[in-house]
């Protein structure tokens, strides 16, 4: 059956059986008019609706409700309009019904018609608002976003208070549906990018969302070593980027939004650049020192240390390269890499109170016994030092992650080519990242293509009240 029946039996059943005939489906049943002539069935999933708001703005008013000849063929509409809620609707399709009954609602059936009451009655756990962990600063807000789409619409809207946020919602899901918002400012937006985002988003066609990385997938249109998208959790990252023309997206369940278009620029920015004074001039060009240093690093050493020794001093060999280590330079590179990886990715997952002891054994390992047992030399464990507290500097993690896969890439072209190869595959990468494109958008924008009016506000922080009157524009996709 797709449409509801008149008789109220069937529909129980054929709701009961769609659900499997599961125990937490709650049917109530109630007669009410002035005789009590009337049956009717109130439907819901127990424990994900408030009974409190059931009790008081749906089965008292339909028990009060008093019923006249005149109004009989008009009963679902009067019914309708004594139910003390905001959010009430009428639907003659069961799909519809069942979806309503998961999402937290409930279904008022009524004995001889085929059409049928949903009121809004949920009730969800969630966590409280609390300090965004993965993207701190010093200066400015602290709140983070949340898992419940509602509340993350709440708090951007708390932030942005213009009628030219636009909130446009969608379900995905075939077996589960999951609530998607794309969020723009009407005006302000670069409708090309828009356009993009909401035709991607259209072709989605997946059983279920679990997390938000298929729709950041999507949106990006293609594959790549960069994240062609930018997450975060704070909103007002998120408010800044939708006053600078870019949509956001938040996927119900998930803490972060997605941001796009994401420049290559992008990432060497934070919040807390537009509250300090100092710095506007020089702390994105050491971040940027800090990317080349955890990309390159490793693999200069290498090259200098297989190509190149012979133009040192035995003296310098001996103190930067070869002191009868047991590894070559290359594999003393990959070792520590691999080992730190290894490290970080331990801490993220291991109890709080371990994490102690892990950093205990990991000094020891890595430090002190490796070097005493000529493992590895000195150097090697200063150079791979030096790129992890580089790669610190990039606080957004989606470049980290591709810093980590160049790493790995160069320092392959150094042990075989020296530094003829990493000039080539720099020349390459340029090339590369040259045809990516986010959304429609060329990804080293404002470099490449070079647009001085775009300038303002990247490798320098530009005046605050420049930035703010400027309006945002970003070169089409041809």
């Amino acid at each position: 059956m797709k449409n509801i029946q008149k008789k109220l039996d069937d529909n129980i059943q054929y709701i009961q059986y769609l659900f499997n005939q599961t125990s937490d489906l709650v049917v109530r049943n109630l007669k009410f008019g002035n005789e009590k002539s009337e049956n009717a069935a109130i439907l819901y999933i127990d424990g994900i609706i408030d009974t409190k708001i059931i009790q008081d703005v749906v089965i008292k008013p339909i028990l009060y409700f008093e019923e006249t000849v005149e109004v009989k063929n008009n009963l679902i509409n009067l019914v309708s309009e004594v139910i003390e809620s905001v959010n009430v609707k009428t639907n003659s399709e069961f799909q519809d019904i069942v979806d309503a009954i998961v999402n937290g609602k409930t279904a008022i059936l009524i004995e001889g018609h085929d059409i049928g009451i949903i009121v809004d009655t949920p009730m969800w756990n969630e966590r409280s608002i609390e300090e965004a962990h993965g993207e701190r600063i010093p200066v400015g807000p602290t709140i983070g976003l949340t898992e419940k789409l509602k509340s993350n619409i709440n708090i951007l809207r708390s932030i942005i208070k213009s009628p030219m946020l636009c909130v446009e919602n969608t379900e995905m899901g075939l077996i589960s549906k999951t609530k998607v918002s794309i969020i723009y400012m009407n005006g302000i937006v670069e409708k090309g990018v828009l356009e993009k985002v909401q035709s991607r988003l259209s072709n989605l066609s997946v059983k279920y969302i679990l997390e938000a990385r298929i729709i950041d997938e999507v949106i990006e249109g293609q594959k790549s070593i960069f994240n062609l998208n930018k997450t975060t959790e704070r909103p007002d990252v998120l408010a800044s980027a939708l006053y600078e023309g870019k949509v956001g997206v938040i996927v119900d369940g998930t803490p972060f939004a997605i941001i796009t278009p994401s420049l290559f620029i992008d990432a060497f920015q934070t919040p807390d650049d537009y509250y300090f004074k100092a710095g506007r001039f020089t702390t994105r060009i050491i971040r940027l020192m800090g990317f080349f240093l955890s990309v390159y690093l490793p693999a200069i050493y290498v090259t200098l240390e297989k190509f190149h020794q012979d133009e040192y001093s035995k003296k310098i060999v001996k103190s930067l390269f070869s002191d009868g280590e047991l590894l070559p330079a290359f594999w003393e590179m990959l070792f520590l890499i691999i080992l730190l990886k290894m490290l970080t990715d331990a801490s993220f997952r291991i109890p709080k109170s371990a994490i102690i002891l892990i950093s205990l054994v990991a000094t020891i390992v890595i430090g002190e016994t490796a070097v005493t047992a000529k493992i590895i030399h000195p150097a090697s464990l200063i150079t791979i030092g030096i790129t992890f507290l580089a790669s610190f500097l990039i606080v957004y993690r989606g470049l980290a992650d591709s810093m980590a896969t160049l790493r790995f890439i160069f320092l392959l072209i150094a042990v075989f080519w020296g530094f003829s190869g990493l000039i080539v595959g720099t020349t390459i990468l340029i090339l590369y990242m040259t045809n990516l494109k986010s959304a429609g958008v060329p990804y080293l924008t404002p470099l490449i293509p070079f647009r001085y009016e775009e300038l303002k506000d990247t490798l320098y922080r530009g005046d605050l009240k420049t930035l703010i009157n400027s309006k945002h524009s970003y070169p089409e996709d041809n």
